[in-house]
């Protein structure tokens, strides 16, 4: 998997090795009015949960990841993940990825990255296989102890929804971006096998998918 992050991030990620990880979410029983560009709000198992980011070094901040695999024909298949994370360890930590892409190098891969999220109602991915041709979404989150959870199984009632989707260019340390504005609910399963799942509700973000399809 490849992750690609801001230097701000990264900054922050250096300062912050030396301290012992800690959760920054402190219990809400209101959700805060949303100032921020980018953040993510939901209720994870009845706790209002609200992380905003505000000058992409404290608090919580912005980043992408990508899983995919190339062929020996410079055919790219995988999904690519946008991710709000604590500055703090990376944890707790949302994540949103959107499959399944599949392009080949040769082709104009910014065009088809710029195209590929689309509003409208997004289904959950059923397994972890990424299937070219088809649309999906998968929740993935880390609690503040460092374990994961993801959207992978049974959703019955669930819904994704994509509201807005907008192109951000280049800049001299990133590539083409697509801030992308959504809602959505789910249950959450331990990516162990084990424990009990977590039930998201009135999910709702706006996150940064950064082009990382090469």
């Amino acid at each position: 998997m490849k992750i690609k992050l801001t230097p701000l991030f990264i900054v922050a990620l250096l300062f912050f090795s030396a301290c012992s990880k800690k959760s920054n979410t402190a219990p809400q029983t209101t959700a805060p009015t949303i100032t921020a560009t980018y953040y993510f709000q939901g209720t994870l198992n009845g706790q209002v949960t609200t992380w905003q980011i505000t000058d992409g070094v404290n608090g919580y901040v912005t980043g992408s990841s990508a899983n995919t695999t190339s062929d020996s024909q410079g055919e790219v298949t995988g999904g690519l993940t946008a991710l709000v994370s604590s500055s703090s360890g990376y944890v707790p930590q949302i994540g949103i990825e959107f499959r399944t892409f599949q392009v080949n190098t040769s082709q104009d891969i910014t065009s088809y990255f710029n195209g590929f999220v689309t509003t409208g109602v997004w289904a959950y991915a059923s397994t972890s296989a990424y299937t070219a041709g088809t649309k999906a979404i998968t929740i993935y989150y880390t609690d503040s102890q460092g374990l994961g959870y993801s959207s992978i199984g049974a959703q019955n009632g669930s819904n994704a929804n994509v509201m807005s989707v907008t192109q951000v260019p280049a800049t001299l340390f990133s590539n083409e971006s697509l801030q992308i504005n959504l809602t959505f609910n789910c249950k959450l399963y331990p990516v162990n096998g084990t424990g009990s799942t977590i039930t998201l509700t009135n999910g709702k973000a706006t996150v940064l998918l950064e082009d990382l399809l090469y």
